[in-house]
């Protein structure tokens, strides 16, 4: 559903593009133009968007055994890097023709921009409501964070319909007062709020992919959790990853003195740390148990490796 969905977002989008520039080009309208342009390099997000959502789903295979759950922060991180250099990019034309404005016709701009605010505003809602169904389908689980693919998405659409509401009150200010500036003047404030509330998500998506921590737990906290059993002399080979929205992922080796301790014993003393994990929340939990003596052969091993 969430897929037929971004594709009417697509061809819905795709339609107003081609409005834009038949009637920038008869207008002279460059602010038409360059946000045609812009919506152009949004219609590709959205296409990465769709792409993302179909691997997304994916069952694993013996060669990608976590399936593609990288598809949804390798979109974010694409989407946002994208529009963070477009809206550059967008601030730094402006700038110019802030000190050289250039004469245009504004009826053009003020008909077609209303036409771009309604489709952009009409595919940002549908995009914000795709992430809200997301939101509820999953809201039992307190550290759920919403699709950063489609929270990217959404930002591109909020994008296109701040910078079309600009479009349409330059050419009223342009009509009325003939203040050519405007157009710059409004492209820049939208460009900078754009810019703002797109980095974080760029932040998050990219600390993901470098499998950064990022989850809200101290070096104390998880220690305390680790040693509470008093029966753990130490741990190693700690990984703590987010490789999606949805996914906390935790694995590190517990040592254990007594080498003679069984299966039962070992559980008895993983199933409350796992547990514990849980409520933190992570939902891929992996725990191995090591006695000294097996460390220390395994340091062994790779030293002997190197």
């Amino acid at each position: 559903m969430k897929a037929k969905k971004i594709l009417l977002i697509i061809f819905f989008n795709l339609s107003i593009i081609l409005a834009e520039i038949i009637f920038g080009v008869i207008s002279n309208s460059f602010a038409l133009i360059a946000d045609a342009l812009h919506n152009t390099g949004d219609v590709i997000a959205i296409v990465i968007t769709y792409i993302a959502l179909r691997f997304g789903t994916s069952s694993p295979t013996f060669q990608f055994t976590f399936g593609f759950i990288r598809a949804e922060m390798m979109a974010a991180f694409t989407n946002t890097l994208f529009l963070l250099l477009t809206m550059l990019y967008m601030i730094y034309e402006s700038i110019g023709r802030f000190f050289a404005p250039e004469v245009i016709a504004p009826e053009y701009m003020i008909v077609v921009g209303m036409i771009a605010v309604v489709a952009n505003g009409v595919s940002a809602y549908l995009l914000h409501a795709i992430g809200m169904e997301d939101h509820h389908h999953h809201e039992h689980e307190s550290h759920h964070h919403g699709d950063a693919n489609i929270t990217s998405a959404y930002l591109h659409m909020l994008a296109d319909t701040l910078v079309s509401v600009g479009v349409v009150v330059a050419g009223i200010m342009i009509y009325y007062f003939q203040i050519y500036a405007i157009d710059a003047m409004l492209t820049i404030i939208f460009s900078l709020y754009i810019i703002k509330h797109s980095f974080p998500l760029f932040k998050q998506s990219f600390l993901s992919l470098m499998d950064a921590n990022t989850i809200d737990i101290t070096p104390e906290e998880l220690e305390k959790i680790i040693f509470a059993s008093g029966r753990v002399s130490g741990y190693h080979d700690l990984h703590i990853h987010q490789p999606s929205s949805k996914l906390n992922f935790i694995s590190f080796h517990i040592l254990l003195d007594d080498e003679g301790i069984t299966l039962r014993e070992c559980e008895n003393i993983t199933c409350p740390m796992k547990e514990k994990l849980e409520k933190l929340g992570f939902n891929h939990i992996l725990i191995e148990v090591d006695s000294l003596t097996n460390k220390a052969a395994h340091q062994k091993c790779v030293i002997a490796g190197q």
